[in-house]
C-alpha cells in the first residue's frame, strides 16, 4: 500500500445556499473518483462569512478550499486565500455568482462545478484591495475580487430587494438598475489614477474592476481581464438627455456581438482603448484613489458596504490561485439585459440612443 498522502478539499459551505448533507454525498462521490482523501467541513455563521473558517482549515494544509455559497461567500473565503498558494475552488449557488462568471466556471451544474474544483487546471488571478472611509469617519479595509462602485452602481445594490434576487434570479436587478439610472443624481468627485489626478467634475458613478460584469450578468467595462495586473475604472458623468443617450448608446454596444467597423469605434467598444468624453470615461491604472463631495452609497462586489466619502483602491497581482478556470475570461455578453435598460431610461434618452447609432460619435476626435 502506497504510502503516499491523498489530496484533500476544505469545504467551507454557506448553510442558507445548499443542502448540507447532500453537497457531501456529491463531494464523497467525487473523492472516491480521483481517490481524494475526505474533506475537512466548516459552516459560515452570521458572525463569520468565511473568512475565519478558512484560516483555520488552511492550518490543516488542503489542496484546495471550495467556498459553496453565494458572492458574500466567496468573497470571504478569497480574502483568506490571498497569497496563501493554496487555490479557490467555487461552488456557485447564489443569484450572480459575480466571480465564478468572470472565471469562466460552470454555473447550471453543480456535478460540472465540483468537477471544476477538484480538477488539475490552476490559474493565477488578481486581485483588489480598497480602503474605504465611511460617513461615520471609520475606516473598512476589503478585498474584492470583481469590482467596486460608488454612485449608480451602488444604488442597484442598495435597490435590489431580496424577493427580487431570490424569485427573479440575475433578471431581479434590471428594474434596480433601470431605476437607478433614473433617480441618481450626480455628485461632486475628485479621482486620480496612478497618481494622477483628473479634473473634479460631477459624475453618477464610478467603478472600479478587476473584472467587467455587473450583478446581472452586465459587462459593465468593456475588456477587463482578471489577470492582467491593472484596474479598470469607468466614470458614468452624462447631464441632460442627448448625452444620457451616447452613455446608454454605450453600455448598450458593449453589450452586443455587432461591433462598429472604424477601427477607434471598435476599440471603445471592446475596451482596448481608453474612453473620454463628455458622458463616459473608461481607463486604467494599478492604483486609485477618489472623494465625494458628500458620503454615498458603495458596494464592493455585489455587497453594500455603506456611506462612503473617500477611498483607495490597488490591485495585487496574480493574488489568487483558483481551479477550474480555464480563462481568458468568458463572460456571457447581456445584451438583451442591456438593451431593456436603455428600455427603461427616459423618453427622451431612448428616442436620442436610436437616432445616434454610431459609436464614433463617442470619439469626436
Amino acid at each position: 500500500m502506497s504510502n503516499v498522502p491523498r489530496p484533500r478539499a476544505a469545504i467551507v459551505y454557506n448553510p442558507t445556499k445548499v443542502d448540507a448533507g447532500r453537497l457531501r454525498a456529491q463531494v464523497e462521490r467525487i473523492e472516491a473518483e480521483k481517490s481524494w482523501g475526505p474533506s475537512l467541513w466548516a459552516a459560515t455563521t452570521l458572525d463569520d462569512a468565511g473568512e475565519g473558517a478558512t484560516l483555520r482549515l488552511l492550518e490543516q494544509q488542503p489542496d484546495v478550499v471550495i467556498a459553496a455559497g453565494g458572492d458574500g461567500t466567496v468573497s470571504a473565503v478569497a480574502q483568506a486565500l490571498r497569497h496563501q498558494g493554496v487555490p479557490l475552488g467555487i461552488l456557485p449557488t447564489g443569484t450572480t455568482n459575480l466571480f465564478a462568471r468572470a472565471l469562466g466556471l460552470p454555473l447550471g451544474s453543480r456535478k460540472a462545478a465540483l468537477r471544476a474544483a477538484f480538477g488539475d487546471t490552476v490559474r493565477s488571478v488578481d486581485a483588489g484591495r480598497v480602503d474605504a472611509t465611511l460617513e461615520s469617519g471609520e475606516t473598512v479595509q476589503r478585498a474584492f475580487l470583481v469590482m467596486a462602485g460608488m454612485g449608480v452602481d451602488a444604488q442597484m445594490v442598495v435597490n435590489t430587494s431580496d424577493r427580487g434576487k431570490s424569485t427573479l434570479g440575475w433578471t431581479g436587478y434590471i428594474a434596480a438598475i433601470v431605476g437607478s439610472f433614473r433617480n441618481n443624481e450626480r455628485f461632486e468627485l475628485t479621482y486620480s489614477l496612478d497618481e494622477v489626478a483628473e479634473r473634479p467634475e460631477p459624475a453618477h458613478t464610478i467603478v472600479i474592476g478587476n473584472a467587467g460584469v455587473l450583478p446581472a450578468g452586465i459587462r459593465m467595462i468593456p475588456g477587463a481581464r482578471i489577470d492582467d495586473g491593472l484596474l479598470d475604472v469607468v466614470v458614468l458623468r452624462p447631464l441632460g438627455a442627448l448625452e444620457w443617450a451616447r452613455a446608454v448608446g454605450w453600455f448598450v454596444r458593449t453589450n452586443t456581438p455587432y461591433l462598429p467597423r472604424r477601427a477607434d469605434a471598435r476599440a471603445a467598444a471592446t475596451g482596448t482603448a481608453p474612453v473620454s468624453t463628455t458622458s463616459v470615461v473608461h481607463g486604467r491604472a494599478r492604483a486609485v484613489t477618489l472623494a465625494a463631495g458628500e458620503a454615498q452609497d458603495f458596494e464592493i462586489d455585489g455587497e453594500y458596504l455603506g456611506r462612503v466619502t473617500a477611498a483607495s483602491a490597488w490591485i495585487e497581482p496574480a493574488a489568487l490561485r483558483v481551479r477550474g478556470s480555464v480563462g481568458p475570461d468568458a463572460v456571457a455578453v447581456g445584451a438583451v439585459a442591456a438593451r431593456a435598460v436603455a428600455a427603461g431610461a427616459p423618453r427622451a434618452v431612448r428616442t436620442a440612443a436610436v437616432n445616434e447609432p454610431q459609436v464614433s460619435e463617442l470619439h469626436p476626435n
